[in-house]
């Protein structure tokens, strides 16, 4: 049993990021969408107060890729932006210039792009790290508007009266973790329940793919020992998982510089990304020769 569970950003990221270089970007000049106004934050929160609105900000660089991808492929949603411009006074602020640059440290935001929901008094109701589809970001706006609306709300509903189904503890993790939620006490609780998880049971795989990957821990081995079943039951899922445990090993090592661990990682690891991956696009040396240039660095 896993007797630390820690979370990151490396999970999301990564897909997103894949997403994003598979696509492309595409952009639609006469999409209907999000109403970004030419103000000032200060001046957006007196113009929200006026209007009995919050204020919605896209915090995002130039040179963002993921910021690209929301401006040419999200924003201009019909539906989102329908909602977003009746509830929201909505600006973007690039986070390396002007008042940008000061909002970095005052709502904490360490990536691009970040979505910020304030009230009319500055202060921060949810912070968004990101880019998501539209479906999501619509599914986050309402939640500040109308959090019961929200399926992560009835689901903790669900939870607080007693509900212990299994599916819906694992939804639940999900819609906690992509809300930036803690995690911990659901987390717990699914483990208490079902203490022996199953790789084939969807739900159990869900959750196992939410848990801090210890390289050595038996199911690890199980999932890396045979990429081929677990590919086909679950596809883009389980090549995130590969991705996660190699981030954790990398990360676990670099403190030390353990290049043996790595090394003996990427024997296992390398087969499973090929059998996941089309064109990886990199041999097990080049990416052992750029780990030890990260180490070094």
């Amino acid at each position: 049993m896993f007797t630390s569970i820690q979370f990151t950003m490396r999970f999301v990221s990564l897909k997103l990021l894949s997403f994003v270089l598979f696509i492309g970007f595409f952009f639609s000049a006469h999409a209907e969408g999000i109403n970004f106004q030419k103000l000032s934050t200060n001046q957006a929160l007196k113009k929200a107060k006026k209007e009995h609105k919050r204020v919605f900000i896209d915090v995002y660089a130039e040179w963002c890729g993921p910021c690209k991808y929301l401006s040419n492929n999200v924003f201009i949603d019909e539906a989102l932006g329908a909602y977003m411009n009746e509830h929201f006074v909505c600006i973007k602020i690039n986070g390396e210039q002007g008042e940008g640059v000061k909002m970095m440290d005052e709502f904490s935001i360490d990536a691009y792009p970040t979505l910020l929901f304030l009230n009319t008094d500055r202060k921060l109701i949810k912070k968004v790290v990101g880019a998501y589809e539209a479906e999501d970001l619509l599914e986050k706006a309402k939640g500040v508007i109308a959090p019961e609306s929200t399926k992560l709300y009835q689901l903790n509903a669900r939870f607080d009266k007693g509900e212990r189904d299994k599916t819906l503890m694992s939804e639940l993790l999900f819609e906690k973790y992509n809300d930036g939620e803690n995690l911990e006490n659901v987390m717990t609780e699914y483990l208490r329940i079902y203490p022996t998880l199953n790789l084939e049971d969807k739900n159990d795989f869900m959750v196992f793919g939410l848990m801090e990957k210890d390289f050595n821990h038996p199911l690890v081995t199980q999932f890396l020992n045979e990429p081929e079943k677990y590919f086909e039951l679950y596809g883009e899922l389980a090549l995130e998982n590969v991705r996660s445990i190699f981030g954790n090993l990398v990360e676990s090592s670099k403190a030390t510089r353990d290049l043996e661990a790595i090394e003996k990682g990427l024997d296992v690891i390398y087969p499973a990304l090929q059998v996941m991956t089309k064109d990886l696009g990199a041999t097990k040396e080049e990416i052992r020769a750029s780990i030890e240039e990260y180490f070094n660095n």
